[in-house]
């Protein structure tokens, strides 16, 4: 067989086989325009050169590695739906007297054509993209970032990558021609599934595991530490996805069988006939597209609540707009910048308020007697009244307390032996307090004379720390600009140590920004392989329908009673893991907002706004792959 009609003959099939390939090739061409998107962001020296930018580096490298198992599983998962289709075809070509070398041959340009059209698009498609992601970033980071226009590095990658995958996927094909015989292509679409049994034990197992993983899920305190927790609540939940609909819903369809009122109805016979013949086949399906939508779901959450829970961050980590620490022995840098700052003010149009200096120190003891060090900030009796303008005492072993959950039940602390009357709680301090909410240990705040014996068991007089904090007044641009200004000062002096609250959200905006994109080319991805995966499970439904509403037709039902069931069936066929996967994401909102809370993001309503947001585009977007597929799966079982 010449060339030119192997040619003719692979555009031919694909052309008339466009119904299954087209969602494959738009798939394709999706999953490659971001992967070589992420890539070129990874590859590109804008990212790099801003606060943060290397996370966000190291993120989209995790991406695109997740990308590229994800791109495997999901084309090979759906070339199997087409294979399996075109089984019939390929054994007709057979028995017309096509060798399998030369169905092997036509398969190779078939393959060849699709990835070298979905290769060539979709890095067309990256390039504009990237540009459009770039710009967006820019905004959402509040940062100039311009990136290549083109990244060759990016560009091989991406086609030796998807190179490897469509070899991989051709392998299983030529795999699939030579370990079947004719006879068994020629019947391949047409193997269907026997009605399967009510499992009554996997249905209660089912309902059991569910509940245990949403408990488990509750129960979790400290995401951290409870890990293996949350693994097994995950694992739980996914489980019982999975015998829910292998299980429970044979049991239900069966029990509705049973019920002469409901069964012998003309729609729901048909409807509950065909669904409990096949269901077996279908709740696989069915609960993959539940568990990658409550994926898809869970990472639009976390990554938007994140991004939009900079501020609450910000408010749990700085109470100051500037903190300024420094040992005490290197007195004249701080009195360099201090001269600075001073200056430096009045050139950026900004006031300092709420000034703060005082001294103290940072340590780490057993205080409370439970056998593990307590981190503590001790501050100087002194300074305290320094900065209250009071007159408060203490005796030499006497000491008082920031007020806590813990602290507030403490009698007495000790240190090296010795035990400290706790004389009095305070509600607050004068000072930067945000340790006392690290989430990573658990820090106290110790008021004691600075010649008292609590101090000098410290040695705190020749281990003195110095501290500033102060608020800046001004224009939004004009205290971001200022405080890299001092920052930047305080480097070049040397031993000062500068934080600012403008500069850490510069930073916090970089990561959770490249967070929420990566989470929304990975919702993208997984949206778009799921969706294509209930676009094939339907088509080919349809097709093994199609027969069974012909009889069904003969027998008398008319074409609006066809069309009435055809709808019943797409509506539970695309809603039921739709609901499955919000009544997940419902329940995992609490574990989502305590694992977010390790990044000092504890506001729940922020979250679950996240939840909710996440949940509506979802739906809007499944709602119109719904009325797609809908639409093709009736003209398949109608003509």
């Amino acid at each position: 067989m010449n060339k030119k009609l192997y040619v003719k003959l692979a555009v031919t099939n694909i052309k008339n086989n466009s119904l299954m390939f087209l969602p494959y090739l738009f798939t394709c061409i999706v999953v490659i325009a971001l992967f070589y998107t992420i890539n070129s962001l990874v590859n590109d020296h804008a990212l790099k050169t801003i606060s943060g930018g290397n996370f966000t580096i190291d993120v989209m490298k995790f991406g695109s590695i997740l990308f590229t198992v994800l791109s495997l599983f999901f084309l090979l998962y759906a070339n199997s739906f087409i294979f399996k289709k075109r089984k019939k075809e390929i054994g007709l070509y057979n028995l017309l007297g096509l060798e399998k070398k030369h169905i092997r041959k036509l398969l190779i340009l078939e393959s060849s054509l699709l990835a070298f059209f979905s290769m060539l698009v979709g890095i067309a498609i990256g390039l504009v993209l990237n540009q459009v992601v770039g710009i967006a970033m820019s905004a959402m980071m509040k940062v100039p970032l311009t990136v290549s226009t083109i990244s060759l590095l990016a560009i091989i990658k991406t086609v030796v990558t998807f190179m490897i995958i469509f070899m991989i996927i051709h392998v299983f094909n030529l795999k699939q021609i030579h370990s079947v015989r004719v006879i068994e292509l020629m019947k391949g679409a047409q193997i269907g599934e026997r009605e399967p049994k009510a499992k009554l034990f996997l249905a209660i197992l089912g309902s059991i595991l569910l509940i245990a993983g949403y408990l488990l899920s509750f129960s979790v305190k400290d995401p951290k530490l409870d890990l293996a927790e949350i693994i097994t609540a995950i694992v739980f939940v996914v489980a019982a996805t999975y015998l829910l609909f292998i299980a429970v819903s044979i049991v239900l369809l069966k029990i509705l069988r049973k019920k002469d009122g409901i069964y012998y109805n003309k729609s729901n016979f048909t409807l509950i006939s065909t669904m409990l013949y096949r269901m077996k086949q279908n709740a696989v399906g069915l609960s993959n597209i539940a568990v990658l939508s409550t994926a898809t779901l869970i990472v639009l959450t976390t990554t938007i609540s994140l991004y939009l829970g900079v501020n609450t961050m910000l408010n749990n980590s700085f109470q100051f707009d500037v903190s300024i620490t420094n040992p005490a022995e290197n007195g004249s840098e701080q009195q360099q910048l201090q001269a600075f700052i001073d200056k430096t003010k009045a050139r950026y149009d900004v006031e300092i308020t709420k000034a703060a200096s005082y001294q103290g120190g940072q340590f780490a003891a057993d205080l409370t007697g439970d056998g593990k060090d307590d981190f503590f900030l001790i501050l100087p009796l002194e300074d305290l009244n320094k900065l209250t303008n009071e007159n408060i005492s203490l005796a030499s072993d006497e000491v008082m307390l920031l007020k806590d959950k813990e602290s507030a039940t403490l009698q007495s602390i000790s240190l090296d032996n010795k035990s400290f009357q706790v004389k009095a709680t305070v509600d607050e301090l004068p000072i930067d307090t945000s340790l006392a909410d690290n989430t990573d240990a658990n820090w106290m705040y110790v008021i004691a004379p600075l010649t008292g014996e609590f101090a000098q068991k410290l040695n705190l007089e020749n281990s003195l720390t110095i501290y500033q904090d102060f608020n800046v007044q001004g224009d939004t641009d004009a205290v971001h600009d200022f405080s890299h200004a001092v920052a930047t000062k305080a480097q070049a002096i040397g031993n000062v140590d500068v934080e600012a609250k403008s500069i850490y959200k510069e930073s916090l905006l970089v990561r959770f920004g490249g967070l929420l994109f990566l989470g929304i080319f990975i919702s993208a991805v997984l949206f778009v392989e799921t969706a294509l995966m209930i676009f094939y499970k339907q088509i080919s439904e349809g097709f093994d329908d199609r027969n069974r509403f012909a009889i069904m037709k003969k027998v008398g039902m008319s074409d609006k009673e066809i069309l009435k069931t055809i709808k019943k069936q797409t509506l539970i066929m695309f809603f039921a893991p739709l609901t499955i996967a919000l009544v997940h994401l419902g329940a995992g909102l609490p574990l989502v907002t305590k694992i977010i809370g390790i990044a000092a993001m504890d506001n729940w309503l922020v979250v679950a706004g996240s939840g909710i947001f996440a949940a509506i585009i979802f739906t809007v977007i499944y709602g119109v792959t719904y009325i797609f597929t809908e639409k093709n799966y009736k003209k398949i079982v109608k003509y």
